[in-house]
């Protein structure tokens, strides 16, 4: 309190000089009709500024909501589309379901890699279900919780996928070998199968695990050496596995039964 005396003490002429300041500014606001105007302006200016900032933000988040639901009616759009466009007997035999979610972890630098996702046992994730995008396979479910399930990543050291070539459907397998998170190899393919730059990798299907013919990936660059009975090929994924948000989970409904089948042949 004695400090706060002494500060009025010392700086009375300054602050009588910033009062009488305040006094006239009202008065002038008050008796002129200009400057009234002119003032009541400016501060709903400030005030309108304030407010669309608060706007925005609010609309971002909304914005956010809405993608979030909209990339899930998407994914049951599709499950929709996939049964329509094959025939009541195929789909009796190997009908697809797919569980759309959401990538809430991820790598892509580790020699390992894997993905955790937003669904698990109690929305039907189990595990060997694929984990596949529109634009190429993800990887396949290694663990689940009630709410939650780990993706073995394709990045990943131990994982191989079944492809084809999609203009000659000669099958090779897909591997990562660490590195450029963007590429791959495909080893397999005969040295006499006609190559190009860009061709793309699709799918086989033969797995049981993931659908045939999702695109995986185009040729970057051929290898073959002189008296190699097998290409050894580069492709560049067309998914961008580091920007990774929502993907689908997906089994067809046999393949247990077909796994069971192939390991008795180990």
């Amino acid at each position: 309190m004695r400090n706060l005396l002494q500060f009025i003490s010392k700086n009375h002429v300054l602050l009588l000089f910033i009062l009488l300041e305040l006094c006239a500014f009202m008065m002038i606001v008050q008796n002129n009709h200009f400057q009234q105007a002119a003032f009541i302006n400016s501060t709903n200016g400030v005030t309108a500024n304030t407010f669309q900032t608060l706007s925005n933000w609010k609309n971002y988040f909304s914005l956010k909501s809405a993608n979030e639901q909209l990339a899930l009616e998407n994914a049951k759009l599709q499950t929709l589309l996939s049964y329509k466009e094959v025939n009541d007997t195929i789909a009796s035999i190997l009908p697809k379901k797919y569980i759309p979610a959401m990538v809430i972890n991820n790598s892509v630098a580790k020699r390992n890699n894997y993905l955790t996702l937003d669904k698990g046992a109690k929305h039907g994730v189990e595990k060997g279900m694929g984990v596949v995008t529109p634009n190429g396979v993800v990887g396949i479910i290694k663990e689940v919780s009630e709410h939650f399930s780990s993706v073995l990543s394709v990045l990943h050291g131990k994982s191989k996928t079944s492809v084809v070539l999609k203009h000659s459907h000669y099958f090779g397998s897909l591997e990562w070998k660490g590195g450029n998170y963007q590429n791959a190899v495909v080893n397999d393919i005969p040295s006499h199968v006609e190559l190009n730059i860009g061709d793309t990798i699709i799918s086989s299907g033969y797995s049981s695990i993931y659908p045939a013919d999702i695109p995986i990936g185009t040729i970057s660059k051929i290898n073959t050496k002189p008296h190699k009975n097998f290409h050894q090929i580069d492709i560049q994924f067309l998914e961008d596995f580091k920007q990774l948000k929502y993907v689908y989970i997906t089994e067809g409904v046999l393949s247990n039964q077909v796994q069971e089948l192939e390991s008795k042949n180990e």
